[in-house]
């Protein structure tokens, strides 16, 4: 039988990204004989086969669709909403055979199937089928490890049994935390992942083990390793000497729930543990140093600091998977002199100020606000679509590897885990500094948080309103493309040229709501990709877009220029152009021809070629330069980040871009012309970077503004530390 869709685990090349990064990175480790559980991947491919034999790809665009996806009810519906249509379809059939193929091989051996006949089916009916978990493998980048945001399905036992799950795991690529995490980071609303199923290890015990500053620590729990991602334990933690193993502290956790696999049903249940078993140390010298072996072979096979999950059955160690260690989040500002209120375990570091906001249960999010710190019994992925609007988490149970911890590491947000948050208060304010919280007179906002010396600005456009013109230094990306209502600006360009003006006449209104700060406007630019009935070129990326096609066609560039110009003639002469997709001075040139008056011109740097011959633009009088950092990514590397072979090679945070943009800022300076970066991602990684490196002025969305001001505050104040020691002046 010729498998397409479905391959064993030790047999996956090296390249074959359809099989997804969890797969790869265990199929790897099988190669060097650790111990893996056998089991087998189904490909992005059988996924997409799914999705198109039951039509599912127009159905759940449609849903997503001009989804917001700040608006949490709504995006719980939508995700209900595709959840139901993969329960009511059908694993097509070539699919099913090649599951129930490999499925089969995991509980009968090759020799048994060359007997065939008779003798088969009798092998086949004294064993019982293998208990199983289907775990996701999704495409990731190494800027977005993608933790948490899809489904296991642990104990899984019987064919049909497996393809009800099976379902389920793809169906959780639309769970409304991934749902969000999708659109925060600009990746594609349909992605691909692969699934690697296992023969089950029913761990007595289960946890991780990473390096962090030049130490291994180890958590465990007892029972399957879910308790610790899901965030419903504070587990053991075992700091151990990097090179030896040598044990150097011990923080006990209370491991009060465990998930284990019920004897009688043989689904996975969660349960109490034994109350003399809640603070019992878990591991003993031996069992700690097994796992710190494993971890140091793992380790040694990457580049990059890894952490693994480790399962112990019957006294032997397995590993369940091994990823990259995100960064740990930014370093919080010098401690308060006074006894703290309470320290916790410091899983995502930072500092704070905000009022705590008690959540028990689902209906509590309505009451979430800006600002907040939230005060929770577990670390819920649930939280995490509300990551715009909070300030930190506080948490009496979770580890260093819950899904929410990896993810608040992601994304800045600083979490503090083994506090009885039962002795904290709606609406008291605190403090919280690297894992501890101080009590406060002074109201949320204050002491210099959220003030920068980098500016803020606001990625905008013309579908919502946001009042935002107190918090911000200006709109650092206004784009028009949802300007038209539904209308070809091409042809309106032509055949009425007024009525566009007056589309264009609608920068008026954010001109004068952020008086007199700046608003770029950048000019139209649209990929022939996305206008219905344009003519399809090979590579739209690459194509007759921005600057190019308004060279050649004229008529929308001078529409906007004259909406402009009638607003500055009314005062508004703060609004200036950002010319986009420009990729040599030429064209730079012949634009500003079409200016008839004196306006700010910027221009959008996308390719490394703008990117090279800056001095040039400086030179020839450009007011302002914008880093459209997606773009210039993907030109640089050479990569297409919505295809997914080779999207994991998709880094923003790559050296070779952020020397690109080094050059183009000591440019810059020396000519005082100003550098600003839009992100589409939230990433503090690459906003650090970026501060380092000197960039004037980064644009976020404006969900993560004031998220966003407070991590570049802590971040400069840390960085003007680390210089001052550095001197020797502290």
């Amino acid at each position: 039988m010729v498998f397409m869709y479905v391959k064993a685990l030790d047999r996956i090349e090296k390249t074959d990204r359809t099989a997804g990064e969890k797969a790869l990175t265990l199929s790897g480790m099988l190669r060097e004989k650790l111990p893996v559980p056998p089991g087998f991947v189904i490909n992005s491919e059988g996924f997409a086969l799914f999705l198109k034999r039951n039509r599912l790809e127009e159905k759940i665009s449609d849903l997503l669709s001009g989804l917001d996806v700040d608006d949490y009810r709504r995006l719980s519906e939508v995700s209900n909403e595709i959840k139901n249509l993969f329960e009511n379809s059908e694993v097509p059939e070539s699919l099913r055979k090649e599951v129930s193929e490999a499925y089969e091989s995991l509980f009968v051996s090759r020799e048994a199937k060359e007997v065939g006949g008779a003798a088969l089916d009798f092998i086949k009916a004294g064993r019982d089928q293998t208990n199983v978990s289907v775990r996701p493998s999704p495409m990731t980048s190494p800027d977005s490890p993608f933790a948490g945001h899809m489904e296991s399905v642990l104990n899984v036992q019987g064919f049909e049994s497996l393809i009800e799950s099976v379902k389920f795991c793809w169906s959780s690529l639309f769970t409304p935390q991934a749902i969000y995490y999708r659109k925060k980071k600009g990746f594609s609303d349909l992605p691909l992942a692969g699934l690697v199923i296992q023969r089950m290890i029913n761990s007595e015990k289960s946890g991780s083990a990473f390096t962090d500053d030049s130490k291994v620590f180890v958590e465990g729990t007892w029972g399957l390793g879910n308790a610790i991602s899901n965030g419903i334990v504070l587990p053991d933690v075992y700091v151990l000497e990097r090179e030896t193993g040598n044990e150097l502290e011990n923080r006990i956790g209370k491991k009060t729930w465990t998930y284990t696999r019920d004897p009688v049903s043989g689904r996975t249940k969660k349960e109490a543990v034994l109350r003399e078993k809640v603070n019992e140390q878990l591991l003993d010298r031996e069992e700690i140093k097994s796992v710190f072996e494993m971890h140091a072979k793992v380790s040694s096979l990457y580049t990059q600091s890894q952490v693994i999950e480790w399962a112990m059955e019957r006294n032997k160690f397995y590993i369940l998977q091994t990823r990259p260690l995100p960064a740990k989040g930014t370093e919080g500002r010098e401690e308060i002199e006074k006894e703290p209120l309470a320290e916790g375990l410091n899983v995502s570091h930072g500092s704070v100020k905000g009022g705590i906001r008690i959540i028990s249960n689902t209906s509590d999010f309505e009451r979430i606000e800006e600002g907040d710190l939230l005060a929770t019994k577990i670390l819920s992925p649930e939280l995490f679509p509300f990551f715009g609007k909070i300030g930190g988490i506080i948490s009496d149970y979770g580890g260093f590897t819950s899904n929410l911890s990896f993810l608040c590491r992601e994304f800045g947000i600083p979490c503090v885990t083994g506090v009885d948050t039962s002795s904290l208060n709606d609406g008291q304010v605190l403090n919280v500094i690297n894992g501890k919280l101080y009590t406060t007179e002074e109201p949320a906002g204050t002491e210099g948080e959220g003030i920068t010396a980098t500016e803020i600005k606001v990625n905008l456009d013309f579908s919502k309103e946001f009042d935002l013109e107190r918090e911000v230094d200006g709109v650092g990306l206004l784009k028009p493309e949802d300007l038209f209502a539904g209308r070809d600006p091409f042809s309106l360009s032509k055949t009425n040229p007024e009525e566009l003006v007056e589309m264009f006449y609608r920068i008026g209104s954010f001109a004068k709501k952020f008086y007199p700060k700046t608003v770029w406007y950048r000019s139209f630019s649209v990929r022939s990709d996305e206008i219905e009935g344009e003519w399809r070129e090979r590579n739209p990326l690459l194509g007759w877009r921005g600057i190019r096609r308004s060279l050649e066609e004229p008529e929308i560039l001078k529409c906007e220029v004259e909406a402009i110009r009638r607003l500055y003639s009314q005062g508004l002469n703060n609004i200036g152009i950002i010319l986009s997709f420009v990729s040599s001075v030429e064209e730079f040139r012949m634009a500003k021809s079409l200016v008839p008056f004196s306006l700010k011109l910027g221009i959008e740097i996308c390719t490394p070629s703008s990117a090279l011959d800056i001095e040039s633009f400086c030179r020839e009088g450009v007011n302002n330069v914008m880093i459209n950092l997606p773009e210039l990514t993907q030109l640089t590397l050479g990569v297409d980040r919505t295809n997914v072979k080779v999207s994991s090679i998709y880094s923003e945070s790559s050296p070779s871009v952020m020397k690109l943009i080094g050059k183009i800022v000591r440019t810059c300076k020396n000519h005082n012309v100003e550098v600003s970066v839009s992100l589409e991602r939230f990433d503090p990684d690459v906003i650090e970077r970026l501060i380092r490196i000197g960039v004037n002025s980064i644009s976020l969305d404006p969900e993560f503004v004031q998220t966003g001001k407070n991590l570049i505050s802590r971040m400069e104040r840390k960085i003007l530390l680390d210089n001052l020691r550095e001197r020797g002046e502290m």
